[in-house]
Formats: C-alpha cells, structure tokens, sequence
C-alpha cells in the first residue's frame, strides 16, 4: 500500500539520521580516550578504522532502541500536526492499520539488533581487544617523548631524557604502582635502555641498562642495582583469563549464568535491549494517538525523556543486581516490564478509539 510505503520511507530517513547522530554522541567519549591513545603514537588509519568498526555493534545495541523510539515520534508526531492521523482514523484506518508502519520497522531492528547482540557483539569487542593490543605493541616505541613524562601504559608513569636512535632511549626514570596487596611501588632509574614488542605474545619490553631498583613499604625499602634489567610494560588491556563479559560468546554466558552474577547481567543484557525496539515500536504510535498535535519538537523532547528514564532504570536495576538486591534477570529486564505494561495500557486506549464509521 502506498499510504505504509510512504510512512515507512519516512521512517527510515529518520532512523538512519538518529542512528548516526546517537552513534557518533555514544562514541565521544570513546572516542576521547582513542585518540590520546593513538594520536601521539603514528597509529595506521587502517587499525583505527578498523577500531571504529569493531566498536558499532556495543553503540547500536544502545542507540538502535533510542533510535526507534525518536524516530517514530518525529515521525508520527509531524502526521499528527498536519492532520493527517485524523485524516486516516476518519477514511476508517484503525490504530494497529495507522501503526502498522512503525511496529514492521521495529520488528526488523528487533531481528537485526538480536543477532547483532547475541552473535557479533562478543566477536566485535574481542576483535577491538585484539587490534588494539597489537596496535599498541607495534607503536610501543612512539609512546615517548624527550624530556615528558607518559602514562599510556597501566599504572606505570615513563620519563624519557634522550632519545638519540629508533627504539633507544637515554635517562629512563619509572614509576610503577603496586597492583596488589602483596606489591609495593617499585621506582627504577637506569642510564639507557631499548625497547622491544612482541605482538604474537602481547609483551611490550623496556630492556634497561646500569640502573637502580628501588622498593619501598610503610615499613621497609629496598635498593638493587643492575647492568641490565628486562621491564615488562602492560598496555592496560585485560589479558585472556580477565575477558570482560561483553567480549564472551552467548553461549559461555549462558553455560555460566548461574556462578558468575556479571555474566549474568551481561546475557540479560543482551536479550533484554533488543526487545526494547518492540516495545518502543507499540509505544509510539499509541501514545502519538493520545497527546495530539505536539509536532516533531515536542516529539522528540518526550521521546528523549522517556529514552533517559529507561536507561536510568537499567543502570539502577543492573547496580541492584550486581550488589545481588535483585536477579541479574529481574535487574536486566525491569525496563522492559514497565515500560511493556505502559505500551500495553496505550495501546489498550489507542485501539478503543475506533475510527470513524463511513456510511
């Protein structure tokens, strides 16, 4: 039917807007921390790119459901000013024939976003680790600078005096923090050094030479001197036993799901934000039907607030089930059981007003 072609072409255009537009404000303040990882160190544009593309999936498992639910406001909103919801209701089009459009493009984000969540997600995220490891190691050696100080290895602070050649440095000052209880904070002065990478093992090493090592506690302190000394630099990713859950296979997540709380959360997740496109899919068109002619302005401050106040009881009931307040299920899908049961009430009003009746 031309009348759904022409709301679905609409609809589209829309989403494709907020999605990039929501993708690019989800992505800042990754987008920060990339570039003063990288930038000072002559990072390929292939690896960044292929960092930006290894990040979407994470973005539109967010921005996808926000997306849906903008779009359908701007969409039926502006139908809503120009008259043309009354103009349908009296050629005897009913709520589910007006919303037919929007609840066909959420079924489609619906289906798209699942498998995006539940098969590329994990495979994205352990990609990104990966490249950005091997992206770190290979520019290890263009991290430093003369005469400043770097911090882009974790918990450790490098102070360069010289650098006369390729990967040689001359007056290494090094400060790294104790990790862990047993650890103390060790301070390392040495007279030059080289620095060497092996991205096949994940290793980043600083062989130093003619230098001190010293260690110190609340109670003691120790001094060691050396001719050379092999430091081992840490790019501040997790290593392959300390995997994020975002970065494990649904199907590890669910073998797991019952003796760790954050795979848990994190399987929940997955399902739970999908379904939100549904539900937003439902209410929008019905609650475009009850707040009358409020135009594409009004449309997208009442999506945007009610965009923030989903997400904010997701963060709350994902918090509550980490500190086990609620199950990781109840905390994952809490949204979704409300906002379902304020669709399901639009919706109920929305399909009594009948259309009007053509003799």
């Amino acid at each position: 039917m031309i009348l759904h072609k022409t709301i679905l072409k609409e609809l589209f255009k829309n989403l494709g807007v907020i999605i990039f537009s929501m993708s690019v404000i989800l992505f800042m303040e990754k987008f920060v921390r990339l570039t003063r990882l990288f930038m000072g160190k002559g990072a390929d544009f292939l690896d960044i790119l292929k960092i930006f593309l290894y990040l979407q999936p994470s973005i539109l498992l967010l921005s996808v459901p926000m997306a849906i639910l903008i779009s359908i406001f701007l969409t039926y909103g502006r139908m809503s000013t120009d008259s043309e919801i009354v103009v349908l209701k009296a050629s005897g089009m009913s709520f589910w024939g007006i919303s037919r459009s929007a609840v066909a493009l959420a079924t489609v984000c619906f289906i798209v976003l699942l498998s995006v969540s539940l098969y590329l997600l994990p495979r994205s995220m352990h990609s990104f680790k990966r490249t950005l490891h091997e992206t770190i190691v290979k520019k290890a050696s263009m991290t430093f600078e003369a005469e400043s100080f770097s911090d882009v290895f974790k918990g450790t602070v490098i102070y360069v005096k010289e650098i006369p050649g390729e990967n040689k440095f001359q007056g290494i000052f090094i400060y790294r923090e104790g990790v862990k209880s047993l650890d103390e904070p060790v301070i390392i002065v040495a007279e030059s050094g080289t620095i060497r990478s092996y991205p096949e093992e994940g290793l980043i090493k600083l062989i130093m030479n003619n230098g001190i090592v010293h260690t110190y506690s609340e109670k003691s302190s120790s001094e060691m001197t050396f001719s050379e000394y092999d430091f081992i630099l840490t790019s501040g990713i997790e290593t392959a036993d300390k995997v994020k859950p975002d970065e494990i296979k649904t199907g590890d997540l669910w073998k797991g799901r019952l003796t760790n709380i954050q795979w848990a959360i994190e399987l929940n997740r997955r399902i739970a934000l999908p379904f939100a496109c549904l539900i937003f899919g439902l209410l929008g068109p019905a609650l475009s039907n009850r707040i009358g002619k409020i135009g594409r302005l009004g449309g997208f401050s009442l999506s945007i607030a009610i965009l923030i106040l989903y997400y904010m009881l997701l963060i709350l009931g994902e918090g509550l089930a980490e500190s086990s307040e609620l199950s990781p299920a109840l905390g994952g899908w809490a949204p979704n059981v409300i906002f379902g049961g304020i669709t399901l009430l639009f919706v109920r009003i929305a399909h009594k007003d009948r259309p009007i009746k053509r003799f």
